[in-house]
């Protein structure tokens, strides 16, 4: 009868004090195990951080550093302007001589807007590839997006004509480079 009542005491022992406690343990080790994952991706995610700030802060860089090549004005008049005194200028000191000129329609890019003018320039061949050298190195972000080249007349063949459409872009407010923090909360009417 003792022996009976200390091997029901074992049994009945083990299995509200030792199991339990084995289960417990076990939980314990896979929420351990758990957490030290769920640790160490947070890990990983503080120190990507500092790499991404250094990311953000060379794009914003170069954001700044791009819409300081804009034309000048916010204006597409304004701008056109400037491209035509900049093309005028450039047509000036290479021996071109401009011919017409005449303001494109702008069209919307994201947040830019193209501000194309068409030239017709006459001159010699070697002033005419001087000024189209010389267009590409402006510090400004210009690009052609027409080219017709024609001979003035075939009895001086050296004597080209050439109509351009040179494009200036300005900034249109929608692209803004500055960083932005969390978006506030919208809150309700009245609120």
């Amino acid at each position: 009868m003792v022996l009976g009542g200390i091997v029901a005491a074992i049994v009945l022992g083990y299995m509200y004090l030792v199991e339990p406690a084995l289960d417990h343990h076990e939980r314990v080790r896979s929420l351990i195990t758990a957490r030290e994952e769920l640790l160490a991706r947070q890990q990983r995610l503080v120190a990507r951080h500092e790499r991404y700030l250094q990311e953000r802060d060379a794009l914003q860089e170069e954001v700044r550093e791009r819409r300081g090549r804009l034309l000048p004005g916010d204006k597409p008049p304004l701008a056109a302007s400037e491209l035509q005194k900049l093309v005028k200028s450039l047509a000036q000191d290479t021996g071109v001589e401009v011919r017409s000129e005449r303001v494109l329609p702008t069209t919307e890019r994201g947040g830019y807007t193209e501000v194309p003018v068409e030239v017709t320039l006459a001159g010699p061949i070697r002033a005419i590839v001087s000024f189209l050298y010389r267009l590409e190195a402006v510090p400004l972000q210009v690009s052609v997006q027409d080219f017709k080249l024609r001979v003035v007349s075939i009895a001086s063949p050296r004597e080209l004509l050439a109509t351009l459409a040179v494009t200036g872009y300005i900034a249109t407010g929608t692209g803004e480079s500055e960083p932005r923090g969390r978006p506030e909360p919208r809150r309700a009417p009245g609120a």
